[in-house]
């Protein structure tokens, strides 16, 4: 982590409150800085339309230097957190700066521990509550600060719809037949004591024709949620540039520069109804509903153990507990749990103790990690894993990656490339679930990202399905 001492005061511009202006002044700025930096729009994109406004305040556009150090990891990345973000950097107030984040570090840590990270030396973090943006730099850097203020001058334009994409050669990982089998398997575990619960996941795969950023355009208008992310790396000898497009709407976990840790994990959605009547009854339902409640209960405390690992006895919080927010598409169950990290802790240390996502795994967790690796055939890479950002100030706010795209390109530029298309799903298997009911319900799941592009599940002529108020599980 570089020295933030020398770091000078960053200035603050107005910023306008059009709903998609943070998204074309990344758009801007990401076509100054090209498509060899790494780049990430970290996207309060329901900031004006939010249940939950403190959760979608800030919107963060980071970006590298060609020169900059990153991470590139095979495993371990928080382990390598541990030694390249200290748990106590540069005081909150060191810049005069009262935003969240100050620089650090951008990216994202797989389900199996792979991470991708950049240190980022140039950022713009957009407050949407007071309507200003913050221009950040690793010392002083007059051209990029002027490149800013005359990007934001020109806001709002808006670029109009974003362009079309195309989706190729779609298919599914596991047949009907093979993810049905497998739903069996994890029933047996559960039978037999191993587990209560198991998110097994499966993956829509092919390719990509066109422009990933015109691909996230697209699924952050059709999907708006606190947690969409662009995250773009180029590609480097051996390894394959990398775009994450993300419409997360569920954190993982926050850290404040304090030390107090909040994780919000979700169980139990349904689509927003037809009609205010059906609206209200899909509301009612998720409300009510024993097996959404029951396992949103179970993953909170599963929770809770993870965060009292390394809390200060006596601050562990149960905020909410099977809260219901609405959203454009959806209503979703979420609880909140807290607790104030011990200052000894290393706070990836704390995270790392808290990972994978206990709603992407099922409970108990570590004999559930043993059964998903014997059921899934495959890794599920960035997947279930989580993204975000880490300050120099201790802070950090990570979601957990799901309704999640993840495109890998040997060679790319800013627009229209050829990429391959990895689309993560799953559900909650639990002792009563059926198993015809849970592989339609990974054809509805699909449909946010997929229908947005403009193609269906690959299964999907062959298997039409349809009801008014699907439950669907959340991993």
């Amino acid at each position: 982590m570089r020295d933030m001492s020398s770091s000078v005061c960053w200035p603050t511009v107005p910023f306008p409150a059009a709903e998609d202006a943070a998204a074309e002044l990344f758009g801007a700025l990401w076509q100054r800085e090209g498509a060899q930096v790494s780049a990430a729009f970290l996207d309060s994109s329901d900031h004006a339309r939010t249940p939950a406004p403190n959760r979608s305040r800030y919107s963060i556009l980071a970006f590298s230097s060609p020169a900059d150090q990153s991470a590139d990891l095979d495993s371990g990345g928080f382990k390598w957190l541990e030694q390249n973000w200290p748990h106590q950097g540069a005081r909150a107030d060191a810049t005069g700066s009262p935003s969240p984040f100050q620089l650090g570090w951008v990216g994202w840590i797989g389900y199996e521990g792979q991470a991708r990270l950049f240190a980022v030396t140039r950022a713009v973090v957009v407050d949407h509550h007071l309507g200003t943006a913050e221009i950040q730099s690793a010392g002083a850097d007059p051209d990029w600060q002027d490149a800013v203020r005359r990007a934001v001058t020109a806001l709002p334009h808006s670029r109009g719809a974003p362009e079309q994409v195309q989706l190729r050669n779609l298919r599914v990982r596991d047949s009907r037949e093979a993810y049905v089998a497998k739903i069996g398997a994890a029933q047996a575990e559960i039978r037999e004591g191993n587990s209560y619960e198991v998110c097994l996941t499966t993956a829509v795969e092919g390719q990509l024709q066109g422009s990933a950023w015109e691909a996230y355009r697209t699924l952050r208008q059709r999907n708006r949620a606190p947690f969409t992310q662009f995250l773009h790396f180029p590609a480097l000898p051996g390894r394959k540039a990398t775009a994450v497009l993300s419409t997360s709407p569920e954190r993982f976990a926050s850290i404040t520069a304090a030390g107090r840790i909040r994780s919000e994990p979700i169980k139990g959605t349904r689509p927003r109804g037809a009609t205010p009547e059906e609206d209200d009854k899909a509301l009612r339902d998720l409300q009510s509903h024993p097996k959404d409640r029951a396992e949103n209960v179970m993953i909170a405390d599963l929770v809770r153990n993870d965060l009292s690992v390394h809390a200060v006895p006596g601050t562990l919080r149960t905020e909410r507990l099977c809260a219901v927010e609405s959203y454009p598409t959806v209503h979703q169950m979420v609880s909140t749990i807290s607790a104030t990290l011990d200052p000894q802790v290393k706070r990836a240390r704390a995270l790392a103790d808290a990972f994978p996502p206990g709603s992407m795994t099922g409970a108990p967790k570590a004999s559930t990690i043993n059964i998903l690796a014997e059921l899934e055939s495959a890794p599920r890479g960035a997947y279930s894993g989580v993204a975000g950002w880490f300050s120099a100030t201790g802070a950090c706010d990570l979601s957990v990656l799901i309704r999640t795209a993840v495109l890998t390109s040997d060679s790319v530029g800013l627009e229209k490339d050829q990429w391959g298309f990895h689309l993560g799903l799953g559900g909650a298997i639990t002792a009563d679930s059926q198993p015809a009911a849970e592989w339609e319900e990974i054809i509805t799941k699909s449909r946010g990202v997929l229908g947005a592009l403009g193609e269906e599940f690959p299964q999907a002529r062959a298997s039409r399905y349809s009801a008014t108020h699907t439950r669907i599980a959340d991993c």
